[in-house]
């Protein structure tokens, strides 16, 4: 089947050629009919199925046959960047159509938005809290509204607004058309369509299964190593451009700044940036000046990015319906593509829940060359740390032995010089023994004098050696004459009293 074979307008299949869209996705060809025989619909489908040209294609279709001076088509959506591309793809389709529409977002000139809503656009496409911040300002006409559609519906209700959308439909004609697509029909979502859906016909495909043109492979990887495998997986894989994924707004701008670092060119988005900075990014990313772009599940739904053919999940999604949502940026349209999940011990619960979903598509790789294990990694750097650390622990032990060794090592007691003091017949003898002799050097115990002058020539064996403690322990060599001379003065010589009795004797003396 082709877009030939729907009886569109001449203008909207002028549109269809010009963007290249010649046969019908799976989502495509069973909605478009019921939709195109005004029935309401609930079209549940995995992202990347074309789920966007499944009801703007019809909807435009029926606006051509019945044209009106009011807006007649409302489309909810639960992101800015969903509701630009939306807004986009109505203006490529619609080129020759001369059907006007407007985007209501945050972020974006807000009396700009209201004068498009005044003017009465044919087709509003809006989230839904700016859409009721309007409603506050404006009386908005929406008596005239024929076609209602709520894109994401699940994702809407993740982001709390459903009370909002339940607002906006209450608002509505009860004579409309509704269209909801979803990939995932909770209990909330089927409520919703039960309580606002007349009769809903129900169109499902593949519901919550990944695309199976992807390739979805998986490391566990230590934390502190998901930077290298990035550049590992960026080196070693095909691509032409890439969307990492992150858990966080500051996981993402960290690793967008470490990726720069790199020499990587890569940018960023996230719910913190204001509208500009991300169309910026979403600009250079789509038109490939920047082939990395890091993010947050903001831009996991919906957003029609060619040629993906890469997807890191840098962090685990926590539920499966993301998982199914991120890796389906990529694969799309007949195309292949490669999704590659980082896991790390935090991560294996989280992960074992997509791992029964989708079976044996995931295959669990083995660590490239320049990334080991978590835990051989954490054991060589524990061996490397201990041989570094070895050689001055043993010293330091070696260190504090030899201080212990030689504090109970016992000291040796040092010897101490006793001065021999002569008596009187011992003088005599050695006086006695003088006599007989012209020159004899006498060795005695215990003297001090300085001024001796000994006679052997060499003296370099026979000279005293000084201690640390400044006491001779040597006997020096003093000549026989001058020793009797000296013991002849003391003992002709009154020794002084002591104490105060000897301080008088001294002065009257």
């Amino acid at each position: 089947m082709t877009f030939n074979d729907f009886d569109f307008k001449d203008e909207l299949k002028a549109g269809l050629r010009d963007i290249g869209y010649t046969d019908p996705t799976p989502i495509q060809e069973q909605t478009i009919p019921i939709i195109l025989q005004k029935k309401d619909i609930i079209g549940a489908a995995q992202t990347g199925t074309g789920k966007t040209g499944a009801f703007v294609i019809p909807v435009l279709q029926q606006i051509l046959e019945n044209p009106s001076e009011h807006t007649q088509a409302l489309i909810l959506s639960p992101t800015r960047e969903l509701a630009q591309q939306i807004d986009e793809q109505i203006f490529a389709l619609g080129y020759h159509t001369g059907i006007s529409s407007a985007n209501i977002i945050g972020g974006e000139d807000f009396s700009q938005q209201a004068k498009a809503i005044r003017s009465g656009v044919d087709i509003i496409v809006a989230t839904p809290g700016r859409l009721i911040d309007q409603t506050k300002v404006l009386d908005i006409d929406f008596s005239h509204i024929k076609f209602l559609v709520l894109d994401e519906a699940d994702r809407m209700l993740d982001m709390g607004f459903l009370p909002d959308v339940t607002k906006i439909i209450k608002k509505l004609p009860k004579e409309r058309q509704t269209m909801l697509f979803s990939a995932t029909m909770p209990n909330e979502i089927k409520d919703l369509a039960n309580q606002f859906m007349n009769d809903p016909e129900k169109v499902e495909i593949a519901i919550e299964k990944p695309s199976g043109s992807i390739e979805q492979q998986a490391y566990f990887v230590d934390q502190k190593q998901k930077l290298s495998l990035v550049q590992s997986v960026l080196d070693d894989l095909k691509w032409d451009s890439c969307i990492i994924f992150c858990a966080t707004k500051r996981g993402t701008d960290e690793l967008e700044r470490l990726l720069v670092k790199k020499g990587i060119k890569a940018g960023s988005i996230h719910g913190d940036r204001d509208q500009d900075e991300r169309n910026k990014a979403l600009h250079e990313f789509k038109s490939g000046q920047v082939p990395v772009i890091v993010a947050t599940d903001v831009l996991a739904r919906g957003i029609d990015i060619a040629d993906v053919s890469l997807i890191i999940n840098y962090d685990v999604p926590r539920a499966v319906d993301d998982y199914v949502h991120r890796i389906g940026r990529t694969g799309r349209y007949d195309k292949t593509g490669v999704a590659v999940t980082f896991v790390n011990k935090k991560d294996k619960r989280a992960f074992k829940a997509i791992q029964d979903k989708v079976g044996d598509q995931l295959e669990i790789l083995d660590l490239p060359s320049s990334g080991k294990p978590a835990s051989q990694d954490k054991k060589s750097s524990k061996s490397t740390s201990e041989k570094k650390r070895r050689p001055s622990e043993s010293k330091k032990k070696s260190e504090s032995e030899s201080k212990k060794e030689k504090s109970d090592k016992p000291k040796p007691e040092k010897k101490k010089t006793k001065t021999k003091k002569l008596t009187q017949k011992e003088i005599a003898e050695a006086n006695k023994k003088v006599q007989n002799l012209d020159s004899v050097d006498v060795v005695l115990k215990g003297s001090t004098a300085k001024d001796s002058k000994p006679k052997a020539k060499k003296q370099s064996s026979d000279k005293p050696k000084r201690s640390d403690n400044n006491k001779s322990s040597q006997e020096p060599v003093i000549p026989a004459e001058r020793i009797t001379k000296a013991t002849k003065r003391n003992q002709n010589s009154l020794k002084p009293a002591k104490g105060l009795w000897g301080l008088i004797k001294a002065f009257f003396s």
